[in-house]
């Protein structure tokens, strides 16, 4: 991915960060999943990585407690949207920084957790991402990741297949994005890293139409690109009608996955 593409994708997350709660409900209650998954201990030091609104911190607050929080997004309204929400927390200090996982302007080793909760798969190079947030963590520190999971969303990758032409970049983006269990934990291995547990989470989702596309539309519309703004909203109009005929009596129904990984630095 260019630079030019990393500031797309972080562009796209700056404007619809006032919108993006709302839409990734299911995302939160996985963070908060992940966040108790985390193995019982005392985390004073935790990095946010792919902070985005403060979610996962929030969870991890509820949870732990820690001394001092580190968020880190590449997107300035969503940083902007945890300043307001979290910013404040009495007994706990926050810090924010603007920055990519491979150039997160923190200390190394400094950190005795590190999240990453619906970043990851965001990321282009997945085995450096690893590594870079390997390399924040102290000795003994743990690495608790959530993501997309492989195989999830088919039933919407199944209408842009089948669009005339078929929106091939689209359709690669799942491919980039999902990962699966031995993928991860390749990353996390070659990262230097102990694997403690990795599992796989698959539901069925009924939603309507509107608010899937909704949904698709806070998380990944940089993918749209240099899509003239007429022709992409004719383009969606069409994929939604054809969602709309693939729906039954339950609404629109589609695969949610995500992987879950927790890690811990040897020492």
């Amino acid at each position: 991915m260019s630079d030019d593409d990393r500031t797309l994708v972080a562009d796209g997350f700056t404007e619809t960060a006032s919108d993006y709660e709302d839409a990734v409900r299911f995302n939160i209650e996985g963070g908060q999943r992940l966040v108790m998954s985390i193995p019982a201990g005392s985390y004073d030091d935790v990095l946010d990585v792919g902070c985005g609104t403060g979610w996962t911190t929030q969870a991890i607050v509820d949870r732990f407690r820690p001394a001092r929080i580190t968020g880190v997004d590449p997107s300035e309204g969503m940083l902007e949207q945890f300043q307001a929400k979290l910013g404040g927390i009495e007994g706990v200090e926050v810090t924010l920084a603007q920055g990519d996982v491979e150039n997160m302007p923190v200390p190394d080793a400094a950190f005795d957790l590190v999240v990453c909760a619906m970043a990851y798969h965001w990321f282009p190079r997945k085995w450096a991402a690893a590594e870079a947030m390997a390399a924040k963590m102290k000795p003994g520190g743990v690495l608790a990741i959530l993501c997309s999971g492989r195989g999830g969303e088919q039933a919407y990758r199944d209408i842009l297949a089948n669009m005339e032409p078929p929106n091939y970049v689209w359709l690669g983006a799942f491919d980039a994005v999902q990962r699966d269990i031995p993928e991860m934990e390749d990353y996390l291995v070659q990262a230097g890293l102990e694997v403690e547990d990795i599992w796989m989470e698959r539901r069925v989702r009924h939603t309507t139409v509107e608010a899937y596309t909704q949904r698709m539309r806070v998380v990944a519309s940089h993918l749209i690109g240099d899509m003239p703004e007429d022709e992409a909203e004719a383009y969606l109009a069409e994929v939604e009608r054809r969602m709309r005929e693939a729906s039954g009596p339950r609404g629109w129904t589609y695969d949610f996955t995500k992987l879950y990984a927790i890690a811990r630095k040897p020492g």
